[in-house]
């Protein structure tokens, strides 16, 4: 069993046609018998310490005996996995996984989706929007009822309307009271105060954030997709763009000479790429409102649309 734990939708697949191409073709038969590459969701929560006091004070071992830092991870346990599918031939013994926590779902994606466009872009979205409002550590989102509340409304009405509209009838989760329960309890754990996760660790990398399938412009598609109008997470998208090039915010620069190299050329113009660049346009301007109205409630700034 090889797990792939990225925040990928299609990640074991990659990793299982990377190894193969090493393998001489005549020989791949035997591995492909043998070897399943499975994808993962992982949901936990975690925060990084940097500071040598901290890491004493909490009794934490850093990563290697040289590195610096430290993870702190919330008790977590619940790890979905791809259905196994080995074939058992006549007179051998059933295949019993070694790690028997896991969870096999027979169709994973769904799960994935909910991860990627629903946990991931919720908490993507909070540490943006709080970088913005001068947030140093993701637990501070708890003194902001108006940014909860924002993030909340992201959550249910935006990704969670569009998820349950793609995926119904597929588990309790794909339901508004299952979503609504699946929503809340990851927005209390992620503004968690004992994780001290900082608002610098969670928007790091805004380039792969804002690819075309991940957890910003992906969650943007996909609510497009099922006739939902992501007006939050395009706020978001927005509040990215300009982590990546503060000079977004106070320019005319159209959003689509940011976003065009991170897609490459395999993203091509279509209505759909329109939209999205439509989207973080109306985003950005909402984000400009918010600011010189000195960040009074977020929430204020959307209509209620969906």
């Amino acid at each position: 069993m090889v797990y792939a734990a990225e925040n990928h939708n299609h990640a074991a697949e990659i990793l299982e046609a990377a190894v193969l191409d090493e393998i001489p073709a005549a020989e791949r038969a035997p591995v492909r018998a043998r070897v399943r590459f499975l994808n993962t969701v992982i949901g936990k929560m975690s925060g990084v310490i940097s500071a040598a006091g901290e890491i004493q004070a909490k009794g934490l071992a850093t990563l290697t005996p040289q590195e610096k830092r430290a993870f702190l991870v919330e008790v977590f346990n619940r790890i979905l996995i791809s259905r196994v599918d080995f074939e058992e031939a006549s007179g051998e013994p059933r295949f019993e996984r070694g790690i028997t926590a896991f969870e096999e779902k027979k169709d994973l994606l769904p799960f994935e989706e909910a991860k990627l466009y629903g946990h991931n872009a919720t908490h993507a979205l909070a540490a943006y929007v709080s970088a913005l409002r001068g947030l140093n550590r993701i637990a501070e989102l708890r003194q902001f009822p108006d940014l909860l509340g924002f993030l909340r409304a992201a959550f249910l009405q935006e990704s969670g309307e569009a998820l349950i509209r793609k995926h119904a009838g597929k588990d309790r989760l794909f339901t508004p009271e299952g979503y609504r329960e699946f929503a809340l309890d990851l927005l209390e754990r992620m503004t968690n105060p004992h994780l001290q996760d900082t608002v610098e660790r969670v928007g790091r990398d805004p380039q792969r954030k804002l690819g075309w399938d991940d957890r910003l412009v992906g969650t943007l598609r996909v609510a497009l997709q099922q006739r939902v109008v992501p007006r939050r997470y395009a706020l978001g998208a927005a509040a990215a763009l300009a982590t990546l090039d503060p000079s977004f915010l106070s320019t005319d620069q159209p959003a689509r000479l940011l976003l065009e190299p991170l897609w490459g050329s395999a993203v091509t113009e279509t209505p759909e790429r329109n939209c999205v660049f439509d989207l973080i346009e109306d985003g950005r301007k909402r984000l400009n409102r918010w600011r010189e109205s000195g960040f009074q409630n977020l929430e204020d700034f959307f209509p209620q649309d969906n």
